[in-house]
């Protein structure tokens, strides 16, 4: 071989590994892309679910409503969040991901401007279905499943990322809202948020896609039924244990504002401790994010779940404004990285592939636990004029949830061991086609 023919095979070669390195560097912008567009529609989303906290008062006030009659408003958005979760996961695995993103942000903004023109009960009720049940409910499966699957080896750090964005959203859209309310008035508040919403969904949401294209990734090789069975019994389990955290977590978030501002005489104090435990919630979901990549979800859920019930369970023996806020940072801490831990527990479970139609009916009976645990602790109250009972009723539901996790860490040893045999035929299978090829040979 010329050595002029040796130095064009070398210069390919250096070229092929520049173009790759270039790929790879393009492909890693592009996620990063994606990770912040898709945590900016996230914290829209949720952040247009907290709005009815600003708006109550002034909306009360013009139209003649109770509490009661705005508060079902928010039932009604969650309401619509679980049922839609479920219906629009299971579309995300099937669907063209722009359609369904072009679908919620519609949904979302037309609901907010429909709220602005509205003068009856039932026209608010039907714009906080349509906000759940064909808004943000769309976004939130791919949104989760998009971003994750850019990079997977630190699927928790993306998705604790993203998950944070909803809690700032959470914080920082009804702040925006409350300036603006101040301003110009209520009605031409909701105008300006629906227009914020259009624009950052606009600018975010054709950002957004798998690395593979713009659907779901194709199955790589048809689930056996031992792997199925494996599968659906995870998804049970992580259910389950998803109803009884979100119950756990229920109460505090609920009433923990009325009950520390009760026990301390002060409703400022109740207040501070809510923000503490949200902002130190936006932290928890980005730490258990990093925990799940280095010691799994499923302990790192167990830890987080710990830590959520140990705090719950201590409320009613505390008597102080600092002690209480110091709890309510733990608290938030490990309640927000729960909601974290669970999402990745899910796609741990299943292919990319059914991710959508598995975390709708994971977080369709999440949301169900946190309306439970949000209604007991109240009825708990009513009964007692205490939320003693109420908080021990959450530290029982925790201590369930942390039951049915190490439940699930030995129902998972079972099912690797059940598919073992099946991995077994595979792997026949493929030596016995190679043997033939060769033989053809």
């Amino acid at each position: 071989m010329s050595a002029q023919h040796t130095n064009e095979l070398t210069a390919t070669a250096l070229g092929s590994r520049d173009a790759h390195r270039c790929l790879l560097a393009d492909s890693r912008n592009r996620g990063v892309l994606v990770v912040l567009a898709t945590t900016v529609a996230m914290a829209m989303g949720f952040g247009g679910l907290g709005l009815i906290t600003v708006f109550m008062g002034p909306m009360e006030v013009e139209l003649g409503w109770s509490r009661s009659d705005t508060s079902l408003g928010y039932a009604l958005s969650t309401a619509g969040m679980a049922i839609g979760g479920l219906f629009w996961g299971r579309l995300s695995d099937r669907m063209d991901v722009r359609l369904l993103f072009a679908v919620g942000a519609s949904g979302m903004v037309a609901s907010l401007l429909a709220m602005s023109i509205l003068q009856s009960l039932p026209t608010f009720y039907i714009a906080h279905v349509v906000y759940g049940g064909f808004g943000f409910s769309v976004l939130y499966s791919p949104l989760l499943s998009t971003s994750g699957e850019w990079f997977p080896e630190r699927r928790g750090l993306v998705t604790g990322l993203v998950t944070a964005g909803g809690a700032l959203g959470q914080g920082l859209l009804p702040f925006f809202a409350s300036y603006l309310i101040n301003a110009f008035g209520w009605r031409w508040a909701l105008v300006g948020v629906g227009c914020t919403l259009l624009m950052a969904l606009g600018l975010t949401l054709p950002v957004l896609r798998w690395p593979q294209g713009t659907r779901a990734p194709a199955a790589t090789s048809a689930s056996a039924p031992e792997m199925a069975r494996a599968e659906g019994a995870t998804i049970a389990f992580l259910a389950l244990a998803a109803f009884l955290c979100c119950m756990c977590m229920g109460v505090p978030v609920v009433h923990m504002a009325s009950f520390i501002g009760a026990v301390c005489g002060s409703p400022s104090v109740g207040v501070n401790s809510l923000v503490i435990a949200m902002t130190a919630g936006a932290v928890g979901r980005v730490c258990c994010g990093l925990i799940a990549d280095r010691i799994g979800p499923q302990k790192a859920y167990g830890i987080a779940s710990s830590i959520q019930t140990a705090c719950v369970m201590a409320f009613p023996a505390l008597g102080d404004s600092m002690s209480f806020m110091a709890l309510s940072a733990i608290f938030g801490f490990g309640f927000a990285g729960n909601m974290t831990c669970l999402s990745l527990c899910v796609r741990q479970a299943v292919p990319a592939n059914r991710f959508g139609g598995a975390i709708g009916v994971v977080m369709m009976v999440a949301w169900a636990g946190m309306a439970s645990g949000g209604y007991a602790g109240g009825v708990l109250f009513d009964l007692s004029l205490s939320y003693t009972l109420s908080f021990l009723l959450a530290g029982m539901a925790g201590v369930l949830n942390l039951a049915v996790i190490g439940a699930l860490a030995t129902t998972k040893n079972v099912f690797s061991i059940l598919e073992i045999p099946e991995r077994s035929k595979t792997l026949a299978g493929e030596i016995r086609k190679v043997t033939l090829a060769l033989a053809d040979r």
